[in-house]
């Protein structure tokens, strides 16, 4: 199916071309499940991974972005992407610029404005609460939700 041409280089594209490696298809479906602006800021932090010399493997920017989702609040993590590929920009005007390599920029950003900020008492879940069976999942949630420090009922 052609989708009709890239306003960038103006070359032909179609989406069956899209879909036929499994991380391009999958980075799509993630960025067809945001919202307009959430993709768009996604999108734009995803090129500051890419190199002027060479494209941004799908596998790669799959990986990139699934980290990025993972880091805060979709509507906080907006904000900051935004912020970042802002600052970045205007480095590489500056012609200070290399592509990144990892989110730390990007971590400095939310803690920076307090979009990381954890929000109420609840005590924080153990990191491998995933790899616990359902039940043992179910008791750890219980015991951070009912740990509630300094409360005045």
């Amino acid at each position: 199916m052609n989708l009709g041409r890239c306003p960038v280089c103006h070359s032909r594209l179609h989406l069956d071309a899209l879909v036929q490696d499994d991380a391009g298809r999958e980075l799509l479906a993630l960025l067809a499940k945001l919202d307009r602006s959430a993709g768009a800021a996604l999108v734009s932090y995803l090129s500051l991974f890419r190199s002027k010399t060479r494209d941004l493997a799908n596998d790669r920017a799959l990986r990139i972005a699934q980290e990025a989702l993972e880091l805060a609040p979709i509507n906080a993590l907006v904000a900051a992407l935004a912020q970042t590929v802002e600052q970045m920009r205007s480095k590489q005007q500056a012609g200070g610029f290399k592509p990144l390599a990892n989110h730390n920029y990007l971590v400095k950003v939310l803690d920076g404005s307090g979009y990381c900020q954890q929000d109420g008492d609840i005590a924080a879940l153990p990191d491998d609460l995933a790899h616990l069976p359902k039940g043992q999942r179910r008791t750890q949630v219980t015991a951070a939700l009912m740990n509630i420090r300094d409360t005045d009922w």
